[in-house]
């Protein structure tokens, strides 16, 4: 069996960038180093506190945060003065566990604040925090409504333009469509980098430099038990994909009819039309696209544009009257249907369908 390797966060702190973005399998270390190295021992060395955030409140449940920290040797790391971590109310306490094994306070070395309440705390003070740790911000199914933003002035609520305040994000490679790589421009870098990499990217705020560390991290080479479409995002870290239908016969066999390009989330994709002479049957296909639309084609968009050929809904198109053939372009449209579209990958029509604001119809 091949030897597992652990995550060492100390690559991408030695970078010392503000905000830090940790992406890659599940179970391959991220979060115990985060939390070690930034939460439990930062605070033993250097007595500042932490902020451990989550999406919902639910998120941050009692259960929820004395499990996160219970792979972590508390009664090592503090010599003895606790054994345990617990929350109450919004803050996190190292314990210590009595004859009666009932857990009591020792000290306050965190807060748990869940993201969507971050305007209750608007007004608090944490001058007493130097890192903030997001655990999971990356999400297969929901986000809150202007997420990135609500981040960005909680952070400032902590911070309060000292720029000591580290930011942590740790999420698993579940999904390529995040609010967070598009609303910061840094999509395609993420798209780019593969399995190792370290990209450090530097935005300007007037005169100031704010650094941001990204880390695709390597793969474990470890194996789980998983089965099924989350099985090489959970063994290796590749991005999660869903079996996607592809072309039965190579893409040269096929005659292209017609071709549109959708663009959404910052991500392109091309639509062919091909025809299959010899089964005398059409049907559409999908692949990814990465450069500047052609002028005269028909793109549907999430975008603003004042070309009349950017559209927005694929299945009631407006087209100018001017517009020729608009009744056979309608009709090859409406084609557009879950049985009859093939992709170029597995990657590719996950993308798709979690970038697209329609409903494929069936």
């Amino acid at each position: 069996m091949m030897k597992q390797k652990r995550y060492n966060l100390d690559n991408l702190d030695n970078k010392n960038c503000l905000y830090n973005l940790i992406l890659g399998e599940k179970s391959n270390g991220k979060s115990y180093q985060v939390k070690h190295k930034k939460a439990i021992e930062y605070f033993i060395k250097h007595h500042k506190r932490f902020i451990l955030t989550r999406r919902f409140d639910e998120d941050l449940s009692s259960e929820w945060i004395e499990q996160y920290f219970s792979d972590v040797d508390i009664e090592k790391i503090t010599e003895g003065k606790a054994h345990c971590v617990v929350k109450y109310r919004n803050s996190i306490y190292l314990a210590k566990i009595d004859s009666e094994y009932r857990k009591k306070k020792v000290e306050k070395i965190g807060y748990a604040i869940p993201l969507s309440l971050e305007q209750r705390f608007s007004s608090a003070s944490f001058l007493d925090v130097d890192n903030i740790i997001f655990e999971e911000f990356m999400s297969r199914t929901i986000y809150l409504k202007d997420e990135p933003n609500k981040l960005m002035t909680f952070y400032s609520t902590v911070d309060r333009k000292r720029g000591t305040t580290r930011l942590w994000l740790v999420g698993n490679t579940v999904s390529r469509i995040c609010p967070y790589l598009e609303a910061w421009g840094i999509d395609e870098t993420v798209k780019s980098m593969k399995q190792g990499d370290i990209e450090v990217i530097n935005f300007k705020n007037g005169d100031t430099n704010i650094s941001l560390g990204i880390e695709y991290c390597e793969s474990s080479g470890g194996k789980s038990l998983a089965i099924g479409t989350a099985k090489t995002m959970i063994d290796s870290g590749a991005w999660q994909v869903d079996n996607q239908p592809k072309l039965p016969k190579s893409y040269n066999e096929y005659k292209k009819v017609f071709t549109i390009g959708f663009q959404y989330k910052n991500f392109k994709f091309l639509g062919e039309y091909l025809l299959d002479k010899e089964e005398n049957t059409s049907f559409w296909f999908v692949k990814p696209y990465y450069k500047d639309f052609d002028k005269k084609t028909i793109v549907f968009s999430d975008c603003i544009n004042t070309s009349k050929l950017w559209q927005t809904d694929i299945y009631n198109p407006n087209f100018p009257v001017a517009f020729t053939n608009i009744d056979k372009i309608k009709k090859i449209l409406y084609s557009f249907k879950e049985n009859n579209i093939f992709y170029s990958s597995d990657l590719c029509g996950t993308d798709f369908k979690q970038a697209i604001n329609f409903m494929i119809r069936r």
